[in-house]
């Protein structure tokens, strides 16, 4: 009986190694696998040997074969098993969204691959650009040449005597192969537009990503640094010794949220647990933290923050305080998303073009003076983009000082009031 027993533990083992084999033998002699069908595990077992995979190309953070486009668009830090990043030439013209079929060897980065890919654990690389066959064309249009285009005329900039405007725009990346195009196009477009409202350039504090600019488009005077919880904290302890009580100040938080492990000063009624902005190098920092800095500001006429990043609806009930207007684009629990064309925030964009009067990538005008009083307010700009956002997200409001925020148009449940009347 034991014999016998013996017998079939050896052919169970012998059949599960013989079904790792084929699946192994299946990835490495030429069968294609798709991206979500197969794991960052299964392709680690195969350094150094050349496999096939099939999914859509992307290169808005860094080149690499995505399992879809969704994925990319959502602001939260995309799965490992559902990208591998590309190191090698591409074909010409190479559209974002095309469906491909990519022929490689996977291996570890190297010191001599571009700096974007080290800090993955693993890349596909490809010997020649034949190695990419472009199976189908996306079927919608991906833009990542985008220009950020901000109108000249700038309705609704207010200026008050004796007042100064400071501002702090964060884009954290989470690391470089999330730290999308988009981000970076939202930061631009929002830095012009608050130039073009009479924020002097030294009053503007960029914290982005690795602190290294994507290109030449935002202005060289832009004071810019690292998106560290340590460069945020001296940002905001500078502020705090250079503004009065006639100044504003606006922060826009962009890119990556989640949840955080837990709630330790017991204030998340809904969730159960800290919500967070994901800064450089998958650093999390909770809505906690992010509150301390901002209540640093002790003199000041008000804060405006507008926040893009998902379960940002989280950030709401701690940053709440009177002469604050706070804008979310989603709630403490849903995730917020890219414009379908993957070229600036879904919620940003229709902001944008509401503030400006023109959609950021040049397509049109818009007209978000509700009141017709020739200006654009806050509260008309928010209206205008939550209107517009066609994102399954729903942006939240709260400027009264009173929790909870509101969704829907404003003014409601005694929010807007204070929007009404504020204008960058």
């Amino acid at each position: 009986m034991r014999k016998a027993t013996l017998l079939v533990l050896a052919l169970v083992m012998c059949l599960a190694i013989a079904a790792q084999s084929a699946e192994i033998k299946h990835l490495e002699l030429g069968g294609i696998q798709r991206l979500g069908q197969i794991t960052r595990s299964q392709l680690l077992l195969q350094l150094n040997k050349q496999v096939q995979l099939e999914g859509f190309f992307y290169d808005g953070s860094i080149p690499m074969v995505v399992q879809d486009m969704d994925t990319v668009r959502m602001d939260k830090p995309m799965p490992p098993d559902s990208y591998v990043p590309i190191v090698g030439p591409r074909p010409t013209g190479l559209a974002w969204g095309a469906k491909i079929r990519i022929q490689g060897q996977i291996q570890r980065p190297t010191s001599g691959d571009p700096h974007v890919v080290q800090g993955q654990s693993l890349i596909l690389r490809i010997s020649g650009a034949d190695k990419i066959q472009v199976v189908q064309q996306p079927a919608q249009l991906y833009n990542p040449l985008a220009n950020v285009k901000i109108s000249s005329r700038f309705p609704g900039s207010i200026t008050v005597f004796g007042q100064d405007k400071f501002a702090v725009l964060i884009a954290g990346g989470y690391d470089s192969a999330n730290s999308h195009l988009r981000y970076w196009h939202d930061l631009v477009a929002m830095y012009n537009i608050l130039k073009n409202a009479g924020y002097k350039a030294p009053n503007i504090y960029v914290v982005y990503a690795d602190g290294a600019r994507r290109d030449t488009t935002l202005a060289v005077d832009a004071v810019l640094c690292s998106a560290t919880k340590a460069n945020i904290s001296n940002v905001f302890t500078q502020l705090a010794s250079k503004m009065d009580s006639l100044d504003t100040l606006y922060i826009m938080l962009n890119d990556h949220g989640g949840n955080g492990t837990g709630d330790p000063s017991g204030d998340e009624t809904t969730t159960h647990t800290d919500e967070v902005l994901w800064l450089w190098n998958a650093v999390a920092m909770t809505d906690d933290e992010f509150a301390v800095e901002m209540n640093k500001i002790q003199a000041c006429d008000k804060i405006i923050m507008q926040m893009k990043q998902c379960y940002g609806g989280g950030y709401i009930d701690d940053t709440t305080k009177p002469n604050r207007i706070i804008m979310s684009a989603s709630s403490a629990t849903q995730v917020s998303y890219g414009r379908s064309a993957n070229d600036y925030g879904e919620f940003t964009f229709w902001y944008f073009a509401a503030l400006t009067g023109n959609k950021p990538d040049g397509s049109g005008s818009v007209n978000a003076d509700a009141n017709n009083d020739g200006k654009v307010s806050i509260m008309e700009a928010w209206n205008f983009a939550r209107a517009h956002d066609s994102a399954p997200e729903t942006p939240f409001y709260e400027d009264n000082g009173v929790k909870p925020a509101h969704s829907g148009a404003m003014p409601a449940g005694g929010e807007g009031a204070l929007g009404a009347v504020t204008f960058l």
